[in-house]
């Protein structure tokens, strides 16, 4: 982000952020780019001069809060409307069905797991627990290690995945997830993105009633920050979603 936007202010001395030529930067900053972009921005330069003002005293306001004031920067941006419904199950898996063996495997894992696409896909031989019965994401968007239970649905697509596999070798080593969603589309799959799969687990485990703290213990979210009970009290383990993970695959599989 800085050195695609904010390249030639990386040299300066950090007084450099308070002439107004810096906060004319972030002006044409926030009015060229888009509304996601901004975010992003706006956030490391505020999280910075934070940084700045806690360690070493300095006192430099954000242009992006006087911007945001003169109701200047864009709205913030939106989530992504999910472009996959249930009922287009029966067709993404007669699509994914036609696909090799590695893409197929991928793909019905991030259904069945609601991971992330790094995340399914940085997946280790030594991250699968067959005989404990855990899976291990020890990299997650949170910066914490994640865990789920191996469920049936999962069990065969990872025995596979596995095979004779040595430490450190990737279960879907040289699958490129960013084409994957392209195969599947050829293949006859309906248009959707992988996240579409993760926002499909949760929507279907919301229909069945499952508790919010449940869905976010499988999909690896942290409670909000104002939630002290699910932050600081409650703890799940995966065995403890186990049984609605099992539920919302079943729901989730019956298309197939």
């Amino acid at each position: 982000m800085l050195k695609t936007h904010f390249l030639e202010w990386m040299e300066q001395p950090v007084s450099a952020l308070r002439r107004p030529d810096f906060a004319g930067h972030c002006w044409t900053f926030a009015q060229t780019k888009g509304a996601a972009i901004v975010e992003l921005g706006r956030g490391l330069i505020g999280s910075l001069l934070r940084y700045l003002h806690a360690v070493h005293g300095l006192d430099i306001p954000s242009p992006f809060v006087k911007l945001g004031a003169a109701g200047l920067l864009p709205a913030r941006a939106q989530p992504r409307a999910r472009k996959l419904k249930e009922a287009d199950l029966p067709a993404w898996f007669g699509a994914v069905n036609k696909l090799p063996e590695p893409q197929r495997d991928y793909l019905r894992l991030v259904l069945l797991t609601g991971l992330r696409k790094a995340e399914c896909g940085a997946i280790l031989q030594e991250h699968v627990d067959l005989k404990g019965g855990v899976l291990l994401i020890p990299d997650t968007k949170g910066g914490k290690p994640h865990t789920l239970p191996i469920t049936s649905f999962m069990r065969e697509i990872l025995e596979r995945r596995c095979g004779h596999l040595e430490l450190g070798s990737g279960l879907f080593a040289g699958l490129s997830v960013d084409h994957v969603t392209e195969m599947a589309q050829r293949a006859g799959a309906p248009a959707f993105t992988l996240h579409d799969l993760r926002k499909l687990l949760a929507t279907v485990g919301a229909k069945q009633g499952i508790g919010d703290a449940i869905l976010r213990r499988i999909l690896g979210h942290a409670p909000k920050r104002a939630d002290v009970l699910h932050r600081h009290y409650v703890g799940l383990e995966a065995a403890d979603v186990a049984e609605a993970l099992r539920s919302i695959q079943r729901a989730l599989s019956a298309s197939d």
